[in-house]
This record gives structure tokens, C-alpha cells and sequence, in this order.
């Protein structure tokens, strides 16, 4: 009685064994397959991390990139802009100092051309009011009598502040017809031919 009662503990207890083996390896397996799963994961983040922060990279180089480009962009228009101010402020200081017989002849033009009824008021610059002689005026003024005008061209005393043209004042109303006015009035007109020039 007591060996089969000795036997039956032994069964259970080798059963309990046997349970408790293969609870411990399913526990075991189960433990593993959550721990593979967790570096599956942990490697699929690190990937998505890495691939979201190349792409942030990527995007941040295309920003700079973009950015320094436009500012060189800015800076080349600029530089081009002062070279072609540079190339009218010269084209301004050729007019000033032409030659005497054709800066006059210029001037004569402009004043025979606009000059309306001949009776007009005409400001120089300081300049002007010592190098243009009085025979300039008589002869301007011959010129535009026989234009059926009359001529009576009066040379301002009083200077203006330009570098070389004039200013044509009659009945309150003015022309500003200084150099700096005419180049600047033709200066959107100009602007394509100087720049295909300088930057061909």
C-alpha cells in the first residue's frame, strides 16, 4: 500500500516535472519570439529614423542650396545693375565734355526742336553759362526766326544744378532737357543694348 501510494506521488510529481519543462521552454520561446519581435521593431524604428532623418537632411542641403543660389542670383543682378549705372554715369561725363563745336551742335538741336514759340527762357548749368558764347545764342535765335518762331532765346544768368543740357521755361511750364533727364528718360529703352554689350 505504501510502495503505490510512493508510486503515485512519483507519477505526479515526474507529471508536474514534465508540465513544468514545458512551461518553462513555451515560456522560454514565447520570451524569445517577443525579444525577436521587440529587435525587429527596435530595427524597423532605427530605420524609419534614419530614412526620416536623410530625407530631413536632404531637404535642409535642397533649402540651403536654393537659398545661396538666389543670393547669388541677387548679387549677380545687382553687379550687373552698377555696371550698367556705371557705363550711363559714363555716357553722361562723354556728353559733358565733347568738344565744344559738338556739344553745341547737340544743345543747338535740342533747342531748335523744342523751342515752341522762340521767346523761351533757357537755364544751363554754372558751366555751360561760361563756355556757350553769346554768338551761340544769336545764332540759335536766326535759326528759329526762320523757322517762322520768334527768335528771342534768353540764356538764364541764374545756374542750374544739372551737368550738362538744359531747362526750357516758358509761360510757368518747364523742359527738362539736361543730359541726366534725357539718359534717364531713355534709359529703360537703352537698358537691353547696354547689358547685351557688357554681358554678351
Amino acid at each position: 500500500m505504501k510502495e503505490g501510494a510512493e508510486r503515485i506521488v512519483r507519477r505526479i510529481m515526474d507529471d508536474a516535472e514534465t508540465q513544468a519543462e514545458s512551461i518553462r521552454k513555451e515560456a522560454a520561446e514565447k520570451a524569445e519570439a517577443v525579444k525577436a519581435e521587440a529587435r525587429k521593431k527596435a530595427e524597423r524604428r532605427e530605420e524609419h529614423i534614419i530614412e526620416q532623418s536623410k530625407k530631413e537632411a536632404e531637404e535642409q542641403k535642397r533649402l540651403i542650396i536654393g537659398v545661396a543660389q538666389l543670393e547669388a542670383r541677387k548679387e549677380m543682378l545687382a553687379a550687373k545693375q552698377e555696371l550698367i549705372s556705371e557705363a550711363f554715369d559714363k555716357t553722361l561725363e562723354e556728353l559733358v565734355t565733347l568738344d565744344d563745336e559738338k556739344y553745341l551742335s547737340i544743345i543747338k538741336k535740342l533747342l531748335l526742336n523744342l523751342a515752341e514759340k522762340g521767346t523761351e527762357s533757357v537755364y544751363c548749368s554754372a558751366a555751360d553759362l561760361k563756355r556757350i558764347p553769346d554768338s551761340f545764342w544769336q545764332e540759335v535765335n536766326q535759326e528759329l526766326a526762320g523757322q517762322g518762331k520768334k527768335g528771342e532765346l534768353t540764356p538764364s544768368p541764374e545756374p542750374r544744378e544739372i551737368k550738362g543740357g538744359f531747362v526750357l521755361q516758358a509761360d510757368g511750364m518747364e523742359i527738362n532737357c539736361s543730359f541726366e533727364a534725357l539718359l534717364a528718360m531713355k534709359r529703360d529703352e537703352l537698358e537691353p543694348e547696354v547689358a547685351a554689350v557688357l554681358f554678351k
